[in-house]
């Protein structure tokens, strides 16, 4: 069996950061994305045909779920069946902290998608990080943040949130020794718990420009998210994480970061420091 590990969302906030954080390791990366380049293999979770390709003579694969679809598990049972055939040893899913929220409905997608790999045959571990800090740099609230003014359907709450390196330094490590993690879930946080009041004062002071709170009810939040092309049922669900922040179920710190990758969490400071070149 060869060395090669497959990262797929390898243009994403964390599949970018894994495949370098592997190559630094000098494991053989096999890239794969939807956009074709000279560096990623064509992949396209709507399309089987590639699957084959992607998997073949794969060790491990780091799996990031289809973007913006709430229940990705029938797009994903073909990929892990071809997984299987090809003689994979194992796979890393990347889901969310929200998949174990007291909230979470036992039917919904996170957890299917969950079950779906524990099922699949191959060795498994399925990573569970907290709200990534790169959303707002790089995801949904960069545009908020640029506007100056955050949403907050979470009020007081706070979350342990994680900066994307994290991750790929824990996926990293678990994709390199897979045998010791295999079964286990993890659950991959930041360093200590933020509110949105004190996120948007960090960003205010590396932005240089003031960047406020602002209020928002559950139907507003979905209004705004619907209304920038977010399918409603994903909506609902990213909605659901933002009442479980109100409601405390994400201010829980694990130790994942530095049991796995061997260094402290890094705090939402440096992450922002580094970031603020995309609020100025």
């Amino acid at each position: 069996m060869s060395d090669t590990i497959l990262v797929t969302g390898a243009t994403g906030k964390t599949g970018r950061r894994l495949a370098a954080a592997l190559k630094e390791k000098n494991v053989d990366v096999r890239a794969a994305s939807r956009r074709p380049s000279a560096d990623h293999l064509v992949f396209d979770w709507q399309d089987p045909s590639t699957h084959a390709a992607a998997v073949e003579g794969v060790d491990a694969i780091y799996l990031v779920p289809p973007a913006m679809v709430e229940d990705p598990a029938p797009l994903v049972a073909p990929f892990l069946a071809a997984a299987r055939r090809a003689g994979v040893r194992g796979v890393v899913l990347v889901s969310s902290m929200g998949a174990g929220f007291p909230s979470e409905p036992p039917g919904s997608g996170r957890r299917k998608l969950e079950a779906l790999v524990a099922d699949s045959g191959l060795g498994w571990t399925i990573l569970r990080p907290s709200s990534f800090m790169q959303n707002f740099s790089e995801g949904f609230l960069l545009p908020a943040v640029r506007g100056g003014a955050i949403p907050n359907p979470a009020g007081d709450g706070k979350a342990a949130m994680v900066d994307a390196i994290d991750i790929a330094a824990v996926a990293a490590a678990v994709l390199t020794d897979g045998a010791r993690h295999a079964g286990q879930v993890h659950d991959v946080t930041g360093p200590s718990p933020i509110s949105f009041a004190e996120i948007a004062g960090v960003i205010t002071e590396e932005a240089g420009r003031p960047v406020a709170v602002r209020p928002t009810t559950s139907p507003q939040f979905l209004a705004m998210l619907e209304g920038a092309g977010v399918p409603s049922d994903y909506a609902a669900m990213l909605l659901r994480d933002q009442e479980a922040i109100r409601d405390g179920a994400a201010a829980a710190v694990a130790d994942t970061v530095q049991r796995l990758a061997g260094r402290p969490a890094r705090p939402f400071a440096d992450y922002a420091a580094e970031a603020a070149g995309a609020w100025r």
